[in-house]
């Protein structure tokens, strides 16, 4: 014992005054109480990468997991080795291609895994990915061919059989149904049979949902959470707490130049203490617009790291895409053009736009169509409501995704409007998954969609591939749906002409375009706000100070 109390002694710990002779009380002085050492034992087991441990030992303290996690923010450049965190409102738990996914797990699952080809951002082609090279043999034949020593994250080696059952599983969604069979011709090729020609099914094969999972991947603990992909960057850690990502040094590519990105999930960042000031001395972290809703981003709470509205922000643009209500032709209320049109009359985008506080009113622009380069508007003609005048059970069932910081504001504003109509509409908050199958019992959905380049390509894959709307677009006339399909492979109806249709018949009606925005570190070069609102960790990089 007097052993262990001298080591804590010169450990700091503890003073311990002892008197020689029995009888002689010794006195001993905690010089620490036991959240600060839990605290500084924490802190070690985060400096060597921990995380998880130095979250379990604190336990449930949510101050001391904040405050630990706060003096993570920012970045660090340690002997050439480069960090960037990111502070994120909510949990990525799903990060696996082939399901519906959101804009930000879209852009994490593009930095994770590969497919054939890919697209060129900058120049919006398709290029080289996991296929060096192919060619259309004829109208319905094209063959590929793989790059050799390709390696998953976890060192084993890709495989043409591999491959072959990751497309395969891809042939069973709407957007690929016309891939009739696809065989190996070669331990690094493979040739794809197709039901219709395709002219663009390089393009297609450049779809989040054609890239290419492990064969193995259903029988894979946690897989959609910790994902084994071939990409640049590889999962390290996902929990509730933050989703930390390393680039990964085999990829067959050109390797990051970001050794490490970090998301912490701040599920209410305004209200946690003393935030701005614990960064306000650094360099910041980089922030997505994405992070802090409207109200919390004019309020100027986080205004030393977030930036204020009227910084000049070199990257921010008008999002490809926008806020929509759909239609539901499952529902009895829409059967009919004029009440599709009362609808969008009721609800109409400049209808809303003057319920929004004027604060935040420069944010949102009233849109025409799904691009803001775009155009449509419903159908003239009569308007009425789906309602007699005196029914006394006048309700609207209206579905939106959980986890978004302007759904309920807009619903607040919905709601209001139709109560002066004397109809109740009641909001129904789905987990994403549901609210992107389609899977409620309701008359309007409301959600958001963005658009990775090629937009326009990408409306098109939207429209026909996504089952929410699939469910209503064509007006519940699959017959007219598969038309639309095949039109659609064999380039004879444009995705301009799909938008222009369904928002000329008004089951699809475009609401807002949003202002995205992205501010990174002062020293951060090549970090550029692209089209699902973050930035490609591979040409992001941190230059040193002096």
């Amino acid at each position: 014992m007097r052993n262990l109390l001298l080591q804590m002694q010169e450990a700091k710990w503890l003073i311990w005054q002892s008197q020689a002779g029995r009888g002689h009380r010794a006195r001993l002085h905690l010089r620490y109480k036991p959240e600060q050492l839990l605290s500084e034992k924490a802190e070690q087991l985060l400096e060597s990468g921990h995380i998880d441990q130095a979250i379990q030992l604190l336990g449930k303290n949510k101050h001391q997991v904040a405050q630990l996690l706060r003096s993570k923010l920012g970045y660090s450049v340690r002997a050439d080795y480069q960090r960037l965190c990111i502070p994120y409102y909510r949990t990525m738990p799903s990060l696996c291609p082939g399901i519906p996914l959101r804009r930000s797990e879209q852009h994490l699952v593009r930095q994770i895994f590969s497919g054939l080809t890919r697209i060129n951002e900058e120049k919006g082609e398709v290029e080289a990915d996991l296929a060096h090279h192919w060619r259309q043999i004829d109208p319905l034949r094209w063959r590929f061919y793989l790059r050799p020593a390709v390696l998953w994250h976890d060192g084993q080696e890709l495989t043409i059989d591999a491959v072959i059952a990751s497309l395969t599983r891809s042939a069973k969604l709407p957007l690929f149904s016309h891939l009739q069979t696809i065989q190996a011709t070669g331990p690094l090729s493979l040739e794809i049979t197709l039901a219709h020609p395709d002219n663009r099914l390089p393009l297609l094969l450049s779809h989040i949902d054609a890239m290419i999972l492990p064969p193995d991947h259903t029988q894979r603990a946690d897989f959609p959470a910790h994902p084994v992909g071939t990409g640049p960057y590889e999962v390290v850690e996902n929990n509730g707490f933050h989703l930390q990502m390393k680039a990964f040094d085999h990829y067959f590519g050109l390797r990051g130049l970001l050794d490490e990105v970090e998301v912490f999930i701040w599920p209410n960042l305004t209200e946690t203490d003393n935030l701005a000031e614990s960064l306000s001395d650094n360099d910041t972290a980089a922030w997505l617009s994405s992070s802090l809703s409207d109200e919390d981003y004019v309020s100027g709470r986080l205004s030393q790291v977030s930036g204020k509205p009227s910084d000049n922000l070199r990257e921010m643009f008008l999002e490809r895409g926008g806020y929509f209500l759909l239609c539901d032709s499952r529902s009895p209320h829409w059967h009919t053009a004029e009440h599709r049109r009362w609808l969008r009359e009721t609800l109409s985008p400049y209808a809303l736009l003057q319920h929004l506080s004027e604060a935040i009113r420069p944010f949102w622009v009233p849109g025409g169509s799904l691009l803001s380069s775009w155009f449509h508007t419903i159908e003239a003609g009569p308007a009425c409501s789906p309602f007699i005048s005196s029914s006394p059970y006048a309700k609207l069932r209206l579905a939106y995704h959980d986890q978004h910081p302007e759904f309920p504001m807009l619903l607040d504003i919905m709601q209001e409007i139709m109560r002066q109509q004397g109809i109740l509409l009641e909001g129904v908050e789905l987990n994403y998954d549901d609210w992107a199958n389609g899977k409620a019992n309701v008359d309007l959905w409301l959600g958001t969609v963005n658009f990775p380049i090629p937009e326009e390509w990408n409306v098109g894959t939207w429209l026909l591939g996504s089952p929410l709307l699939r469910h209503a677009i064509s007006g519940g006339d699959d017959a007219l749906l598969a038309q639309w399909e095949t039109q659609w492979h064999a380039e004879t109806i444009s995705a301009e002409q799909l938008v222009r249709e369904t928002t000329r018949s008004g089951w699809l009606q475009p609401l807002f375009h949003h202002w995205m925005r992205l501010k990174g570190p002062d020293r951060a070069r090549g970090i550029h706000l692209n089209n699902l609102g973050w930035f490609d960790f591979r040409s992001t990089w941190i230059e040193p100070g002096p």
